[in-house]
């Protein structure tokens, strides 16, 4: 009977703790989501902005270099903290994290905002664990309550925010018990963010799919096309962050040198679509919109990579839907398919290959494109997530890859 009652007051707790992180996720992604609406807002009405670029990546830089080294890490050092003892997510890096991506966006770097928000939403909750003592195994369950909070909230799918919480972990069954509370986080915080006002962005529904020979095998080469991108985008992004920190030895001068080169790839492509969080882009490819270049997802993806390679702050997984759904959409022109139904696949695919998060990705096709194209969802996700190998975007660091357990 002790043991029942100890654990029911566990599971009680983590409850509680899961709908008070879920309302702060969700109160913390509509105010984010807004402060970066009126951001990209402010650059587009004031084309002069993006020439500070240069200077506004000196600015984040050396602010990191001052006093967030420790923070460097973005969501890797969430993960990280979730499972090495003794690792810390530091207070610093919400109010850092939040001025930075703004910052970025302001200027017109190519950033996303789901991982800005993931480490803010960590980033509380683990200051405030730590401040109340709370043993080490309940704090780690906390931050896959945050993950899960913090992802459902800012794309708008909740049961897909739950499942990234607790598939994105490197050994999911060490936390059996954050599983009832991460979805419940993940749901609170979405309909914190709806109660707010602040509006997700609307996907269509794809049309009844006929699954037959004609889709399956556009499915399958598909496939081998978005995990080449996912790996395409995960090594040029590596390599940019090494040949900068072997080239430029002062790390504030790295998106200095960083907000050069966009300006001079704006002047490359002739175009500013690519800047910024670029939705015109992902409606073009989810409506199968012409007018958009055969190259647009290699441009999304080399705007992204020298963005944050160079160190910009913001979030991978929006620019890697982007990157997806213009490489379906592209593709499925090539081979005379349904281009809406394939930009969806890439999107949720590509990022199922650069994240390693298969089952996340299925259901976040289901919740923003419906059921209809599910055999679809699953083929290119699984497919996608077995052909990109070991290769993710979230490496865990040197230290952690010794001490994880």
């Amino acid at each position: 009977m002790h043991s029942l009652s100890a654990r029911s007051k566990k599971f009680f707790a983590f409850l509680f703790a899961a709908i008070v992180v879920g309302a702060l996720g969700g109160l913390v992604s509509a105010a984010f989501l807004s402060s970066l609406n009126w951001a990209t807002t402010t650059r587009v009405n004031n084309e002069w902005l993006i020439f500070l670029l240069p200077i506004a990546g000196g600015i984040v830089g050396y602010i990191y270099y001052k006093w967030g080294n420790p923070i460097t890490g973005g969501t890797s050092l969430v993960l990280d903290a979730i499972h090495v003892p003794g690792a810390e997510v530091p207070a610093r890096m919400a109010p850092m994290i939040w001025a930075g991506s703004v910052t970025s966006h302001l200027v017109g770097a190519s950033v996303g905002r789901e991982g800005a928000v993931v480490q803010i939403i960590a980033s509380v909750t683990d200051a405030v664990a730590r401040a109340r003592s709370v043993s080490s195994s309940t704090r780690r369950v906390f931050l896959v309550i945050a993950v899960a909070a913090g992802f459902g909230g800012l794309f708008g799918v909740p049961i897909a925010g739950a499942f990234f919480g607790l598939e994105i972990q490197r050994k999911t069954s060490l936390h059996k018990s954050a599983v009832l509370p991460a979805f419940v986080a993940s749901a609170v915080a979405f309909f914190t963010v709806e109660a707010c006002g602040v509006e997700h962005f609307a996907t269509p529904n794809i049309e009844n799919l006929h699954f037959g020979w004609s889709v399956l095998w556009r499915c399958l080469v598909a496939s081998c096309v978005f995990a080449l991108i996912a790996i395409a985008y995960i090594q040029l992004e590596h390599r940019i962050k090494n040949t900068m920190a072997q080239i430029i030895k002062f790390p504030p001068l790295r998106p200095v040198i960083g907000g050069f080169i966009i300006l001079f790839l704006v002047l490359l492509s002739g175009t500013r679509v690519y800047l910024g969080i670029s939705i015109s882009l992902l409606e073009s490819a989810l409506t199968g919109a012409v007018g958009v270049a055969a190259l647009a997802c290699l441009w999304k993806l080399l705007f992204t990579a020298v963005s944050l390679g160079t160190g910009f702050v913001g979030g991978e997984v929006f620019p890697l839907f982007i990157i997806g759904a213009l490489a379906g959409a592209q593709f499925a022109r090539v081979t005379h398919a349904s281009i809406p139904l394939f930009a969806a696949l890439g999107l949720i695919a590509v990022f199922a290959a650069a994240s390693n998060t298969p089952l996340t990705c299925i259901v976040i096709g289901i919740e923003l494109f419906g059921w209809t194209a599910l055999p679809a969802y699953c083929i290119v996700c699984i497919l996608s997530y077995v052909l990109s190998g070991k290769h993710t975007i979230y490496k865990p660091s040197p230290i952690a890859k010794h001490l994880v357990v």
